[in-house]
């Protein structure tokens, strides 16, 4: 009888792959990131050489698993998808960049947005708006929301030029936009969210189903779709994998997105700036709808009522943020979002282990991806 492998070494296998996946892709992405920064127009040129700074520096967990699922169909040289990994990071950069936008954020994979960058070079150069109804934040963000774009469209570009003559190219390009439709119904639906469920239309037992399903479709389309299952899909289109084994797959991986979202969610209320890369509490400030904030909004209205004074305020200080902290521990909301992560880490292993058509080093590789999540805030 075979040995049983344990979680250790099922995170080593997966460590392994991820190590040497970032090693391939690196030198690519740097030759990329510096053709990416050429640009006839010294002022163009500016921009582009912040969308190929803010490309660089990122985890390239996307583009590992497009390697991975790549590896899964069984493909002899992974080097296929390194192009097919280079676009769509460049894609993740384009929509973090909106998404940045959206948030007001001031800093990004632990550098300063492409808007905060382009409003403190205006201010120091003493460059004054010529039209009134403008400021130098709207200037910086109409030219970062232009900057997103072009991010957007050049890892479409790229796609389409690695790519145009392989037989799957249709089902490539066709599979990577639908990705990247489904992350903005997400982003619509997480902006919108908080102003829709005003509607006083809605009874209060409406209001909280829309509440739950909505937070769960903003997992599944902002996180989970270009996370996690768009990701492993294309590499395993890329490699020819069967239809019904890549359905599989996917719903393995709509676990794991999950689960790496509500993860999100608490680290971005319990961890630090320095782990995050990002501004922290700025969830609280933006009035995100997070498992977290529908717990409480749902099942403890009177701690619902005690978050109003935090949730929306423009500046959220530490001892608002110990607030916060306080009363999701305190009303069960915290014990409840690791309820239901550490659910979806269990469906995803148990989809994982019905899956017949890959070989034990490939589910060990897998099993280590969800261990690897379940441990990112310890």
């Amino acid at each position: 009888m075979a040995k049983k492998r344990t979680d250790r070494e099922d995170l080593n296998a997966f460590l392994a792959f991820y190590k040497e996946s970032t090693a391939a892709l690196l030198a690519a992405s740097k030759a990329y990131n510096r053709r990416l920064r050429k640009d006839p127009n010294p002022i163009i040129r500016g921009f582009k050489e912040d969308l190929a700074d803010l490309n660089t520096g990122g985890k390239m967990l996307r583009g590992t698993l497009i390697r991975l699922g790549c590896a899964l169909s069984g493909a002899e040289d992974l080097g296929i998808s390194s192009d097919l990994a280079i676009a769509f990071e460049m894609f993740q950069t384009g929509i973090l960049i909106h998404d940045d936008i959206i948030d007001n954020a001031e800093t990004r994979r632990g550098k300063f947005t492409i808007q905060h960058r382009y409003e403190k070079r205006l201010k120091v150069r003493n460059i004054r708006m010529l039209a009134e109804v403008d400021s130098p934040r709207d200037v910086a963000r109409s030219a970062a929301l232009c900057t997103g774009d072009l991010g957007l469209y050049s890892a479409n570009c790229h796609l389409a030029k690695s790519y145009g003559d392989h037989p799957a190219f249709s089902k490539l390009i066709t599979y990577f936009d639908e990705t990247v439709i489904d992350t903005i119904r997400g982003e619509i639906l997480d902006v919108v969210l908080p102003y829709e469920l005003q509607d006083e239309s809605y009874d209060e037992e409406t209001r909280k189903k829309l509440l739950e399903k909505s937070v769960r479709d903003i997992y599944h389309l902002k996180t989970s779709r270009y996370s996690v299952i768009g990701p492993l899909h294309l590499g395993m289109l890329l490699g020819g994998m069967a239809e019904e084994h890549m359905r599989a797959a996917d719903r393995f991986a709509d676990e794991i997105g999950i689960a790496y979202q509500i993860m999100d969610d608490i680290l971005g209320i319990y961890a630090d700036a320095g782990y995050l890369g990002k501004d922290v509490g700025s969830d609280i400030s933006e009035f995100k709808q997070t498992i977290l904030w529908m717990y409480v909004h749902n099942e403890k209205p009177e701690a619902a009522e005690e978050l109003l004074q935090y949730y929306g305020k423009k500046k959220i200080r530490e001892k608002d943020l110990e607030s916060v902290r306080r009363i999701f521990r305190e009303s069960g909301a915290l014990d409840y979002a690791k309820s239901v992560m550490e659910a979806c880490f269990d469906r995803a292993g148990r989809k994982l282990s019905r899956m017949r058509f890959l070989t034990e080093e490939q589910k060990a590789i897998l099993r280590g991806f969800i261990v690897w999540c379940s441990l990112r805030s310890r």
